[in-house]
């Protein structure tokens, strides 16, 4: 009931206006805030499972007890989402291990990753081009998506290699998927071409303000557009592999789905009260033409047809007609819903079929091989299935890591390290703290990025974060305002020359954000 609560209550407001209890199409909106997740989880079932997970010979031998399998297929809300990720890893990967890549120094200088207990994966190292990410993690892929092996990466060139390196390519992977070439995503047709420019900037990358969510493409594929759709599948399957290998090794990823494209990786079905999530204009548009339908069959059923003639000008004022609607998907006039006599316009007698043709186009028809493509390439790794404990908001933040939140000035001193010449009361240090609160959501994952290697925080935040984030003073060879600050990313280290003065300091590492990112090399 909590979970479908927006839907309920807008079936019910749509059948309100079929039954006149309300005229305004603007009153269909719902707006419902959900009880917390957490007020449905048993903390005595919690503690039964995390005991029966700590006990080593119910883990080794004939796995969980059925009443935990049982309890968390049909009911997983009733245990604390910690206990499901253990629970999660234990049945997907057989271990216990939360973070597999926790980092050592070797002899080199270089960082490796060693086992964090004994059931822990073997490490692969991969050579990668910058210049070819997408190929690169084809190749990948192709080779270790079936193996238990924990993927680290090199690039050809460069001297540094581990865990910072490993993430950077996650993180560069992810930015690829984005890419509005690839024909993978909905765009946002809604926002004018200078929002899209602003947001989108010289990247190319897809402009959607609710979360990436597969572009529809038609069964029918044309001659002309059968070869892109094959390119298309196959980012599919890679994205799926990539995502589950990053699951599976602990990695964060930089990849904005829609919360309706975490429903289908779980394995739920959509209907047409989801599409508002990705596309508020065409699900709002959809519902609101399902309610002048719902009215005119109600109205048929208790007056007679002979009150239809009213309703060729019920969507706000405007004819049916004369809306110029055809029988294409909004926003993809390539994809044809249907053809043939008395198709060619939407009118009042065929709305129906058209809103219809539109909810199969968006949440079924048009997207369903591409979801098969994703999975079967998920599968690779390991059962997709395994997800099913988690909600939406849960995987997001489980692949994904934490939102923009961490810069508080609490969650910085408890969870940052201050070493070699510098303390908590240094004013270089003062100086920094408050600089990052100032810096913009994307001046800050710049600065993650270029210091650990990923844009986002783990899940957990920085209190999760392994090694801690450490601040030492930088020697520098003369003059402190002439350096710039420099970091070791395996080690999640950052070395910060003590410049004179704060706006010094923000120009300086502005710049080493900005343009020291894209390669690694000894400092």
């Amino acid at each position: 009931m909590n979970r479908f609560t927006f839907h309920l209550m807008s079936h019910e407001r749509i059948y309100a206006f079929a039954e006149g209890r309300i005229d305004d199409l603007d009153n269909l909106k719902v707006a419902v805030p959900a009880v917390p997740q957490n007020e449905f989880v048993s903390s005595k079932l919690t503690e039964k499972l995390e005991q029966q997970m700590r006990d080593p010979l119910a883990v080794s031998i004939g796995g969980m007890p059925s009443w935990c399998n049982q309890l968390m297929t049909s009911c997983p809300f009733l245990f604390g989402f910690e206990a499901r990720c253990k629970y999660f890893r234990l049945a997907a990967f057989g271990s216990l291990q939360v973070q597999p890549h926790l980092p050592s120094h070797n002899n080199s200088g270089s960082t490796s990753e060693r086992r964090s207990n004994a059931g822990s994966l073997p490490r692969k190292k991969f050579l990668v081009c910058r210049d070819s990410i997408l190929d690169s993690a084809t190749q990948m892929m192709d080779l270790h998506a079936r193996h238990k092996v924990v993927l680290e990466v090199e690039y050809k060139e460069e001297v540094g290699t581990g865990l910072g390196p490993t993430l950077e390519f996650y993180t560069l992977v992810s930015h690829e998927f984005q890419n509005s070439g690839m024909g993978m995503w909905r765009e946002d047709h809604n926002s004018s071409s200078s929002t899209k420019s602003l947001l989108a900037g010289d990247s190319g990358v897809v402009v959607s303000l609710f979360g990436l969510f597969p572009r529809p493409w038609s069964p029918t594929v044309n001659a002309s557009n059968e070869t892109q759709f094959s390119k298309v599948i196959k980012k599919f399957v890679l994205l799926g592999q990539v995502v589950a290998k990053a699951l599976q090794d602990g990695r964060v990823l930089d990849l904005p789905f829609s919360k309706a494209f975490y429903k289908l990786i779980l394995g739920q079905e959509l209907c047409v009260y989801d599409i508002q999530s990705f596309d508020p204009e065409l699900g709002r548009a959809v519902l609101e033409f399902k309610a002048i339908v719902d009215r005119k069959r109600f109205l048929d059923s208790a007056c007679g047809e002979n009150t239809s003639s009213k309703f060729d000008s019920c969507f706000r004022n405007t004819r049916i007609d004369d809306l110029c609607l055809d029988f294409t998907v909004p926003g993809y006039p390539d994809y044809v819903l249907t053809s043939g006599d008395g198709y060619e316009m939407v009118n009042m007698s065929n709305l129906e079929e058209y809103v219809s043709l539109i909810v199969d186009a968006t949440l079924s028809a048009g997207i369903s091989r591409q979801v098969e493509a994703f999975k079967s390439g998920f599968n690779q790794v390991f059962p997709i299935k395994h997800l099913q404990v988690f909600t939406e908001e849960e995987l997001e933040r489980l692949l994904c890591g934490e939102r923009d939140s961490w810069a508080q000035s609490n969650e910085l001193l408890d969870h940052i390290k201050f070493d070699h010449g510098y303390t908590v009361s240094s004013p270089p240090i003062i100086n920094l703290l408050e600089i990052i609160q100032e810096f913009g959501h994307e001046q800050r994952r710049a600065f993650l990025q270029f210091v650990t290697g990923a844009p986002r925080l783990p899940p957990g935040g920085l209190a999760s974060l392994n090694p801690k984030l450490t601040i030492v003073r930088k020697l520098c060879s003369k003059w402190a305002d002439a350096d710039l600050p420099s970091v070791m990313t395996c080690a999640n280290y950052l070395k910060l020359p003590p410049y004179t003065s704060k706006e010094r300091m923000k120009e300086k590492l502005l710049y080493a954000i900005t343009e020291g990112q894209g390669s690694f090399h000894l400092s």
